[in-house]
């Protein structure tokens, strides 16, 4: 079976963010032996983390023996967890380490602007990420991290940190969202091995 891609977005997102699209049209345009997805997942975090779980293990019930991720933001974190627990690569773009800090100034109504939902956070998932944060990778080099310094979101350095023993490419300036990503892509399918 051809390897698969799946990109994790980030929190208040969707598969229709710019950086889902601009994979799945570059492993288009490329006409790479990948099948590529990149799913919407519940607002919840638990939720969100279970139905990665779930499409993995259906993939690797068929057979499937090359899963690959790219993780946005708390896509990030999620491709973390569950990198590190099957074994899997990943590219990670302005990854948030510690979500359950985040989500305390999130608690209460929010609006997915993508999907057009509305969610309630409560300190049920602030639980919920704090239960899945990991104290350190077993495979660091698993991950290639992708950082911009001008993260208004997040401060870049706590992911430098954590990932230190992973390949690391660091930019001056630059957003949450990562400026130029596509850019960027042919590397990252180098680095996953689907170039």
């Amino acid at each position: 079976m051809r390897p698969l891609l799946m990109y994790l977005h980030g929190f208040n997102s969707s598969s229709q963010s710019q950086k889902a699209q601009q994979v799945l049209q570059y492993v288009h345009d490329q006409q790479l032996p990948v099948d590529a997805i990149a799913p919407t997942f519940p607002n919840y975090p638990g939720e969100a983390h279970q139905r990665i779980i779930e499409l993995i293990e259906a993939e690797q019930a068929k057979g499937r023996e090359q899963i690959t991720l790219i993780g946005s933001s708390l896509g990030g974190f999620m491709a973390t967890c569950v990198a590190e627990q099957y074994g899997l690569k990943a590219v990670l773009i302005n990854p948030v380490v510690q979500p359950h800090i985040l989500i305390q100034f999130l608690l209460g109504e929010n609006k997915n602007e993508h999907t057009g939902e509305t969610f309630l956070l409560t300190d049920q998932h602030t639980q919920e990420l704090k239960d899945l944060e990991l104290d350190a990778l077993a495979k660091p080099q698993n991950y290639w991290l992708m950082l911009q310094t001008g993260d208004e979101t997040l401060d870049y350095t706590q992911a430098k940190a954590y990932y230190e023993q992973s390949p690391q490419l660091i930019e001056e300036g630059g957003t949450h969202s990562f400026e130029d990503f596509d850019q960027h892509l042919p590397k990252v399918m180098e680095f996953l091995e689907l170039a």
